[in-house]
C-alpha cells in the first residue's frame, strides 16, 4: 500500500537509542554503539515499501561520522537514506540547521512528507514551523516522547514503533498486516532497552495508541506490548 510520500527522520534517540541529555553517553553511543530502538526498522521498511530515494535522515551529527551512520542503519535493516549532516565549523546553530535542511527537502520533494523526530532537543519546535509553512505538503508529524514535554499542536507523540504504526493504519498508509509486523518486532526487543530505555519516559497508563475495535489481533499485540512495559521499573517522575 506504500503511498507516494518522503520520509524526514531524526537519528539521535528517534531511530537509534543515543542518550542526547547526556552529551558524553551521546559521543560514546556515536562512535561506538549502534543500537535501534525496537521496530523502528520495520515500522520504516513497512511505511517506505520498495520505493528508493524516498527516505532522508537529518541529523546534527557531523560528516565525520557518516560511515558509522551508515553502518547502524545497514546492521539494522533500515531502508538505504539519504544522509544530511550538520558541518559543526559552518553551521553552529542545530536548530537553524534543521529547519534549514528539513525546509530544502519539503520543498523539493515531488510529493508529500512525513517527518519522524523526538522531543529531547529542537524537533518539535521545527516540525511546528515546518507545518505552518508548509501546510498541504507536510501529511503527519510524529514525535518520540522522551522527556514527555508538552508538544505543538499537529505533532503526534509516540513511545515505540507499533503506536506509529497504529496512526499509519488510521490514516490509510498501511494495512493491518503490516501493523502486526511491526508490533511484533516491538514485542522481540531481546531487552526492554531497547523498547524504551532507562533515560526515556515511560508511557502513562492512560496511553493508548489508535486502535481499531474490532481488529482482534492489534488489540492483543498491544495488550502485550503494554504488558511488557508496565512491568519495567519504575522511573522518577519528570
Amino acid at each position: 500500500m506504500a503511498a507516494a510520500f518522503w520520509l524526514i527522520s531524526d537519528l539521535d534517540d528517534t531511530i537509534k537509542i543515543s542518550h542526547t541529555k547526556s552529551k558524553l553517553i551521546t559521543v560514546y553511543r556515536g562512535l561506538f554503539r549502534s543500537s535501534a530502538f525496537a521496530g523502528m526498522p520495520e515500522l520504516y521498511r513497512e511505511m517506505l515499501g520498495d520505493r528508493k530515494d524516498s527516505f532522508f535522515i537529518v541529523s546534527s551529527s557531523p560528516p565525520a561520522i557518516k560511515k558509522k551512520i551508515e553502518y547502524f542503519l545497514t546492521k539494522n535493516h533500515f531502508n538505504a537514506a539519504t544522509l544530511v549532516l550538520r558541518d559543526w565549523r559552518q553551521e553552529k546553530s542545530v536548530i537553524r540547521f534543521k529547519m534549514k535542511r528539513i525546509f530544502q527537502l519539503i520543498e523539493q520533494a515531488p510529493c508529500q512528507v512525513i517527518l519522524v523526530g523526538d522531543d529531547t532537543q529542537y524537533d518539535p519546535e521545527v516540525f511546528r514551523h515546518a507545518k505552518k509553512k508548509f501546510k498541504d505538503k507536510v501529511s503527519a508529524i510524529y514525535v518520540r516522547s522522551i522527556e514527555g514535554r508538552k508538544l505543538p499542536k499537529g505533532c503526534v507523540p509516540f513511545f515505540t514503533a507499533f503506536d506509529v504504526a497504529c496512526a499509519e493504519l488510521a490514516a490509510g498508509r498501511l494495512r493491518s498486516d503490516q501493523v502486526l509486523k511491526v508490533g511484533e518486532a516491538v514485542l522481540l526487543a531481546e531487552k526492554n532497552s531497547r523498547l524504551i530505555p532507562r533515560f526515556s519516559l515511560k508511557p502513562p497508563l492512560s496511553f493508548i495508541p489508535f486502535l481499531s475495535a474490532v481488529d482482534l489481533p492489534l488489540q492483543e499485540i498491544w495488550k502485550k506490548i503494554q504488558a511488557r512495559i508496565e512491568s519495567m521499573p519504575k522511573r522518577k517522575v519528570k
